[in-house]
């Protein structure tokens, strides 16, 4: 289950109010469905069949389902000789025709979503939880992928709290967290997400933020921390304030477990000193790399020696491996284009080669590196190799490293 509002949380307060009054319209046609695509995306199909039904589907068959049900619409008004609401030819639909449903329900939205929504709040302080937390980044990964708008998350933790709960009691401790949860809701922006990811220790997923509007918020955070005093049964019982480490996507991790793992290591580095914010540094620049399934075809030119057939083996932001019939020489600048004519993605690239492996029987091991720093850039290197990863697991490799992979 997820949350009513899901993956359309990045919508328009327009388009949510559509996909709202959807279930009792009887207007909305394949071609309106299609235009609001064409805008959003395909997940509206997947957010609109779930606000009904609360059918978790992926796009593709959510929309072969939503133009199924349209077209029963159309055939139970022409039978019955008055309008059909979407939803009551949905139920009928996923009854009668697909059966899916078997003992379906009516229940007012209001109480329906209230009843959703506590799945995902943390009971003490009102926060989401961390269930929400593991639901919600990948979606923001997945809106990088599709839009091409980064995000960053912070991770904090109170400073010296099992000294303050020692001292004053575990009560005393709940409504520090309370009032805690209460400071990160009134300084963070209206769109940012609070969680309470676990004890004493706190979240906040920034949308469409880099590190430096980040550290800003976090700032923003620790200062009212620093100024805040928890006051429990009559009794000032001062302050507590809070280290926070900071870390962005993609810049700093592709997927879930690295980008938390980062944003947890800016964090320790923080509580070395306390009251602070860290943003996450690599002192040797590398980035997190994609091992790929099957082999990406390239061309590379250089001024002398002219085009090479090439395949990559594994990328990055930074750099690549890839094999290459006949040598290049070390040190050359070269061009190349990453590029997939059916998602539309063309990634012209300048990259320097950095060392040079040779396989035998005029095979050559390249490692080249280059710097695919725009938000732009990188949101089309990651479309192009949806599909090609050969795992989840991403190892932190030099931009051109020439080791074995596991």
């Amino acid at each position: 289950m997820r949350t009513l509002s899901g993956s359309a949380r990045g919508y328009s307060a327009p388009l949510k109010s559509l996909l709202q009054r959807s279930a009792t319209l009887c207007t909305m046609t394949a071609d309106h469905w299609e235009t609001l695509a064409q805008v959003y995306g395909d997940e509206v199909y997947s957010e609109a069949l779930y606000r009904m039904s609360r059918l978790d589907m992926p796009a593709a068959e959510a929309k072969d389902c939503l133009f199924a049900v349209i077209e029963h619409q159309k055939a139970l008004c022409a039978a019955l000789g008055r309008n059909v609401s979407l939803l009551t030819a949905m139920c009928d639909y996923f009854m009668q025709v697909k059966p899916v449903l078997r003992e379906p329900i009516l229940v007012e939205v209001r109480l329906l979503q209230q009843k959703e929504e506590s799945a995902y709040k943390d009971e003490l302080t009102g926060l989401y939880n961390r269930r929400y937390f593991n639901e919600e980044i990948p979606k923001e990964m997945e809106r990088f992928r599709r839009f091409g708008h980064g995000f960053a998350l912070l991770m904090l933790d109170l400073d010296h709290f099992k000294a303050f709960n020692d001292t004053h009691g575990h009560s005393a401790g709940d409504q520090a967290l309370r009032d805690t949860a209460a400071v990160l809701g009134d300084s963070a922006r209206l769109y940012d997400r609070v969680v309470r990811y676990g004890g004493e220790e706190f979240a906040v997923i920034l949308p469409q933020s880099g590190d430096a509007e980040a550290f800003i918020v976090a700032e923003r955070i620790r200062t009212a921390m620093q100024l805040h005093h928890v006051r429990y049964a009559g009794q000032d019982l001062g302050g507590l304030t809070v280290s926070t480490g900071l870390a962005s996507f993609p810049k700093d991790g592709l997927d879930v477990t690295s980008l938390v793992q980062h944003a947890d290591m800016a964090l320790y580095k923080a509580k070395e000193q306390r009251n602070c914010v860290r943003a996450y540094h690599d002192s040797q620049r590398n980035y997190p790399r994609y091992f790929l399934s099957d082999p990406l075809p390239l061309a590379l030119e250089t001024g002398k020696a002219g085009w090479h057939e090439a395949s990559a083996q594994d990328i990055s932001f930074g750099g690549m491996l890839c094999e290459s019939r006949g040598e290049l020489p070390r040190g050359e600048t070269i061009r190349l284009e990453l590029s997939d004519e059916s998602r539309g993605v063309h990634l012209p690239l300048e990259a320097e080669i950095r060392r040079v492996q040779d396989l035998g029987d005029n095979v050559y091991r390249l490692g080249l590196s280059f710097r695919i720093e725009s938000l732009e850039d990188q949101r089309k290197l990651l479309t192009l190799l949806e599909g090609r990863v050969k795992s989840q697991q991403i190892r932190r490799m030099g931009p051109c490293s020439l080791e074995a992979r596991a």
